[in-house]
């Protein structure tokens, strides 16, 4: 019986890679990707925040998203790098070194970024930072520009977040 606890903590150990692995991935966003995003989000509110490794004013917003994060450990947040797939390891280092590389992340995916923007949102030319507030019933505001982190308490504390 002493055999057993050894492989059992390495199989708890697998286990917990396995997920941590799994939370770092980036989603390909594609169309049909918001709708995803959206749907597994029923009736929660949410933060999407759109983003690129290009936008100087998106750096800064993802560290004060990344505070967020460690005060609000429960802050429903999915981030969208408008960035080519092809970027998608610097995206992954990117969040890593911030303390993102939980929250649920996605990357643009398809050849006609302009497609995926209009997706997102039919009234947005692409400008950065830019984030939608969703609330329960997934009504929507979106907001270009950096957001504060007043911003973003107040709209937690109006959605019960």
């Amino acid at each position: 019986m002493r055999n057993v606890k050894p492989l059992l903590a390495f199989g708890l150990i697998l286990a917990c890679c396995a997920n941590l692995a799994a939370a770092d991935q980036l989603h390909p966003f594609k169309t049909g990707s918001l709708s995803e995003i959206v749907a597994t989000r029923e009736g929660k509110p949410f933060l999407l925040n759109v983003w690129s490794l290009d936008c100087s004013a998106c750096r800064a917003e993802m560290n004060m998203l990344a505070k967020l994060r460690k005060e609000y450990p429960n802050f429903n947040l999915v981030l969208v790098a408008t960035d080519d797939v092809a970027r998608s390891a610097e995206v992954q280092a990117f969040l890593l070194e911030r303390g993102l590389a939980q929250v649920e992340s996605w990357i643009f995916a398809e050849p006609n970024p302009q497609r995926l923007r209009y997706e997102i949102d039919s009234g947005w030319y692409g400008e950065l930072p830019r984030s939608y507030f969703y609330d329960p019933k997934h009504e929507r505001l979106g907001v270009s520009g950096t957001l504060k982190a007043k911003q973003i308490r107040a709209w937690m504390q109006a959605t019960g977040h």
